[in-house]
């Protein structure tokens, strides 16, 4: 690693910098780093990206404590980099890790975004056609690797409401688009049908998909690993890179 960051290095971080911010509503903190070998360079090569960043908030309104990404050497047009400009001459890959905080997370269930996700959602139980509203959702971090999520579901139908209150443990999907609630446990006796409870934990498992966590359309990630601290949501992820977002 170079110790001594040069002025290209500076120019490239400076306008990495402003292309990635322009993908966030806000943030508290965005550093970009680029490892750089002038030899290497010329030639096409960066030895690493790194960009880390704090209370960085989505186009979704969804806020991220921590979000960290790392690539290894990457190829890009040499004449547009030494400009500030990176543009990957081929697609590369990179370590993802975001930190949600329990308030971050149930700030989140009150955006609109995902407000519109939990609003007008059509199952059948037993034949009949429902439609449900998903109200007052709070969300904690009770400890043991659980989430709990108390839900006012409205039935539009009959205009009841009925509140429910669970724990379940999330769990990285299969194919690592994002994670699934598991080991649903009722906390008040006011269980739902198995097909409302689906229903509704599709729902909120959306806040979960690692899509929302993309910095451009050039950015496919994975997740890859879960795990609940006190107070605090991590994730691991893989990105599959084709093109860093330009300012």
């Amino acid at each position: 690693m170079i110790q001594e960051e040069s002025l290209q290095d500076r120019a490239i971080n400076a306008a990495a910098k402003l292309a990635i911010s322009s993908q966030v509503d806000d943030f508290k903190t965005l550093d970009v780093s680029v490892q750089s070998d002038p030899a290497k360079l010329l030639s096409g090569e960066l030895e690493a990206v790194e960009i880390s960043g704090e209370g960085m908030v989505m186009k979704q309104e969804l806020r991220m404590e921590k979000l960290d990404i790392k690539t290894g050497k990457i190829s890009v047009n040499p004449f547009l980099a030494a400009l500030g400009n990176i543009q990957l001459e081929e697609p590369t890959e990179a370590t993802v890790a975001v930190v949600l905080n329990e308030e971050d997370i149930k700030g989140a269930f009150d955006s609109d975004f995902i407000q519109e996700k939990l609003q007008n959602f059509a199952i059948t139980v037993d034949g009949k056609p429902l439609t449900l509203d998903a109200q007052q959702v709070d969300f904690s971090l009770p400890g043991e690797g659980k989430v709990r999520l108390s839900i006012g579901v409205l039935f539009r139908e009959t205009g009841e409401t009925r509140q429910v209150e669970f724990t379940a443990i999330p769990e990285v999907q299969a194919d690592g688009t994002g994670a699934r609630l598991r080991e649903i446990e009722y906390l008040d006796g006011n269980e739902l049908s198995p097909e409302m409870t689906q229903a509704l934990l599709k729902k909120c498992e959306y806040l979960l998909n690692i899509s929302n966590f993309e910095l451009s359309s050039g950015m496919s990630v994975r997740l890859r690993g879960l795990r609940i601290v006190p107070g605090q949501v991590h994730l691991d992820a893989h990105a599959y890179i084709e093109e860093i977002p330009q300012g």
